[in-house]
């Protein structure tokens, strides 16, 4: 009879402890059959070739788990887990005259989710024994058998189904989203990250036999590993266009590459040897992983701010990858009470990270573009301000007329477009006389007069002694404009400038015309032009006395 010993338990994450027996591992021949009842127990093991553990690549294996109930009650559940396999067979045999058996596995129809278990009926004080028949291309971890009263597993499978399907459907709901963005606005890192996502959901559905069992589909030779393996040829791609590699670190965006295309040749020759597949799945995430982690490292060492939520997620993938690394190589005995659940978490954790970090790189390009907004707004408009006077030049003056032309009159009858062109009499004598910045004084005061002009006037210098002013309203409106020009050429000559004044024209648009052209306007200051130089050559042949004001012309 084989000794029993306590095994190391896991740390129960995720229900109440279970008892958990040792196990012993034989090698399985063909034929084989387990033994039919608890007394044949020591000669049938007697005839088996024990071996330290399961072959991670796959097998044919007897586990043999003996245990006594310590606790009350005869309601038990026996479950076979913390490894995926194809086909388990369960006997269950006691000293009482038990024997009961069950099969579960990927490749049966009758697969339990999370894990396969068989309920039991079992005595106080009475010694029994689980014999298990495991049969995988490859194992995920060191098998583990665990007994638990009904009710503790009711609530262990509670939590890790609602813990699956919740990070499954976050997966899901986020990779379906972001994929749908990215193939909205066009953008390789939405695209690509949503891919990742989808690849990752179809990769633990198939560890779980969600396919299988919900969904009662035979997936034939493709299993979970193909996904994985799959899934650096994305993930690496992400990580490069994310984080702009060829830009700044052409030699890794290389590296990445290299991932990428081991991967694609890695697939094939998963499904050609089986065996391997779940080695070089494991292997070709953890490279994927670590390279992205270390970019988001140096990212953000960087000063790349974008890189915040990218190198916090695949934190988030490192803890638990760090704890179900060895216990995927066989190295150590999982020490919680199920990993894989755990790592599916974490990559649940991941995916809301990376989708903050997109998130975060949507706000800092619309920052970025929010600040060359305003940094062209601030440019055109000092591109548009005369510096001497203050008021619009020539660019600003172009840029009214194209919005009116663009506007439609939608009520003529409160008035309509108007163009005073005005010319400053005199400058060239003041230069001559009294030098520039005396110049600069009347050019300055007459910027002054014409910005006191009213809220709907607005004036402009389109360069040396020319101005124009662009007004909206009816006639009256027309005629305190020309007043208060003239105004503004007796304050001129009562101001230390005698010699200085404005001729000005105003021409009017016709009141029911709606929609004005560029055609239309140019006609306008044609027409105020021309009254502008009739109004200045009366006042040359004028000698004194006040002067009348200028016939204002109207189309």
């Amino acid at each position: 009879m084989y000794p029993t010993c306590q095994a190391d338990e896991p740390y129960p994450l995720f229900g109440p402890r279970s008892q958990e027996p040792s196990v012993a591992t034989y090698k399985a021949a063909p034929g084989e059959q387990a033994p039919q009842n608890y007394a044949d127990l020591g000669t049938w093991l007697a005839e088996r070739t024990r071996v330290r553990s399961v072959d991670m690549l796959g097998g044919d294996f007897w586990l043999v788990s003996q245990f006594s109930p310590n606790q009350p009650g005869s309601d038990w559940v026996v479950t076979f887990d913390n490894t995926y396999y194809e086909n388990a067979k369960f006997v269950v045999l006691g000293d009482d005259g038990l024997r009961q058996t069950f099969e579960t596995g990927a490749d049966t129809d009758i697969n339990d989710v999370p894990r396969g278990a068989v309920a039991v009926t079992l005595a106080p004080n009475h010694h029994y024994v689980v014999v298990v028949h495991v049969t995988s291309k490859f194992f995920t971890a060191m098998p583990r058998i665990d007994v638990q009263t009904r009710t503790q597993y009711h609530r262990r499978r509670t939590n890790e189904s609602a813990l699956m399907l919740g990070s499954l459907g976050v997966l899901f709901g986020l990779g379906i989203f972001i994929l749908f963005v990215g193939l909205w606005i066009k953008d390789r890192s939405y695209t690509l990250y949503g891919c990742q996502a989808l690849i990752l959901v179809l990769g633990w559905g198939f560890f779980f036999g969600v396919p299988q069992s919900w969904l009662g589909i035979s997936t034939g030779p493709i299993n979970f590993t193909q996904w994985f393996i799959l899934l650096p040829v994305v993930h690496a791609r992400f990580t490069i266009r994310f984080l702009d590699l060829w830009r700044h670190a052409p030699r890794m965006a290389r590296v990445g590459y290299a991932i990428v295309i081991a991967s694609i040749i890695a697939l094939p020759v998963s499904l050609f040897f089986p065996s391997l597949a779940f080695l070089i799945a494991t292997f070709a995430v953890s490279i994927v992983v670590l390279f992205s982690a270390c970019m988001g490292a140096w990212a953000l060492l960087r000063g790349v701010r974008r890189a915040r939520f990218f190198t916090l997620a695949y934190m988030a993938v490192l803890i638990p990858g760090s704890i179900i690394l060895p216990v995927n190589f066989g190295l150590v005995p999982s020490i919680v009470d199920n990993a894989d659940l755990l790592t599916l978490m974490g990559n649940s954790c991941e995916a809301m990270l990376l989708a903050f970090a997109l998130a975060d790189h949507v706000k800092l390009v619309e920052d970025g573009r929010e600040r060359f907004r305003r940094g062209m707004q601030e440019a055109i408009a000092k591109a548009s301000i005369d510096a001497l006077t203050g008021l619009g030049n020539r660019l600003a003056f172009n840029v009214m007329v194209e919005e009116i032309t663009r506007r439609e009159n939608t009520d003529p009858a409160q008035g309509t477009w108007q163009i005073a062109m005005i010319d400053l009499d005199g400058l060239k004598q003041v230069n001559d006389s009294l030098g520039h910045d005396r110049g600069d004084e009347l050019l300055r005061a007459v910027g002054e007069g014409l910005a006191r002009l009213g809220d709907l006037i607005r004036a402009f210098r389109l360069g040396g002694d020319e101005f124009a002013v662009i007004a909206y309203g009816d006639e009256l409106s027309q005629q305190r404009l020309a007043k208060a020009l003239a105004e503004l050429d007796k304050m001129l000559r009562e101001s230390h400038f005698p010699d200085a004044g404005v001729s000005f024209g105003i021409c009017s648009a016709p009141a029911d015309q709606r929609r004005f052209s560029n055609a239309d306007f140019a006609e306008l200051v044609r027409e105020a032009d021309r009254t502008m130089y009739a109004h200045k050559s009366r006042r040359r042949t004028e000698r004194t006395g006040e002067q009348p004001l200028p016939e204002v012309r109207s189309e």
